[in-house]
């Protein structure tokens, strides 16, 4: 969250119509307007052979659409973290639970697995983000941190000998990470399911609705595995969850959406106040440039 984002981007949809209203104003600022309309056809054109019609050139009439740029420009709220955004690391966070079962980590893709699942933890930036691992249970492999590329590390050594049991609990996986995420106080979070579709079920969705009723999305990235199961269960699971569904072979999705999801949730509460300085005051600035030249005298 380095870079500027906008708070309110809504208000670039103001834009279009402001462009149109300055082309027709212009337009009838360099015709005569109504002046057709209130004097007869013979006596203007007596007026235009004599020299006495000259249509405005419509320049001035611009300078109060600048004004009016510039304030749309500072009411879209163009902001960026604050240096004291690191104290307040508990608002947002991304859990990795990752399915380790048997069927997945014996699947010839696997190691295109985990190298999806590190480009997701690489999305991280600021955020905390922690590691749950399942099979037949589920265990906490990473606390909350900030040390998004030592979490990547820890991804590379999941292997066959990781959990020792069989199965592939996901309910329990989802319970740990709601537990997780509750005890840790994070207002938004993001949890990313790996799996290849076992052991997705009514219950699963179940819990994939209450997380997100507590603002917990849950996304599913499908790896597909032989003794996997099929991708529409882990796409109505992430319908359910109110995140996004992808594959291993394209997480960008899911990489984009973890990117775009804090900013915009940010932005519609009162953290935004204390986590982001929005820079949109300074525009307004700009806007008395073209509206001072507006009364400058004439020569």
């Amino acid at each position: 969250m380095t870079d500027f984002i906008l708070l309110r981007p809504w208000w670039l949809t103001a834009i279009p119509v402001l462009v149109a209203l300055a082309f027709l104003a212009r337009r009838n600022a360099r015709s005569l307007g109504a002046w057709n309309r209130a004097m007869d056809l013979h006596l203007m054109q007596a007026m235009r052979a004599m020299g006495r019609v000259v249509p405005g050139k419509g320049g001035g009439i611009i300078l109060p659409f600048l004004a009016a740029f510039a304030i749309i420009l500072a009411l879209t709220g163009p902001a960026r973290q604050t240096r004291e955004a690191s104290g307040y690391r508990n608002l947002d966070a991304i859990l990795l639970v990752v399915d380790i079962s048997r069927s997945m980590v014996t699947d010839p893709g696997f190691p295109q697995t985990i190298v999806a699942a590190r480009t997701l933890a690489a999305t991280a930036g600021s955020r905390q983000i922690g590691l749950v691992v399942f099979a037949g249970d589920a265990y906490l492999a990473s606390a909350m941190t900030t040390d998004s590329r030592a979490l990547s590390n820890t991804l590379a050594l999941l292997d066959a000998e990781t959990a020792p049991d069989a199965g592939s609990d996901v309910t329990r996986a989802l319970a740990l990470a709601g537990q997780v995420i509750a005890e840790a106080d994070i207002a938004f979070a993001d949890i990313v399911l790996v799996t290849d579709g076992g052991g997705l079920s009514g219950v699963v969705i179940a819990e994939a609705t209450r997380l997100a009723d507590r603002d917990i999305a849950l996304s599913v990235l499908y790896a597909p595995a032989a003794q996997g199961g099929p991708p529409d269960a882990a796409r109505a699971l992430a319908k359910a969850g109110k995140g996004i569904f992808a594959t291993v072979a394209d997480p960008f999705p899911i990489a984009d959406a973890l990117t775009a999801r804090v900013a915009s949730a940010l932005a519609q509460t009162d953290y935004a106040l204390i986590l982001m300085r929005d820079y949109g005051r300074y525009l307004l600035l700009l806007a008395l440039l073209p509206l001072m030249l507006m009364f400058r005298r004439a020569a």
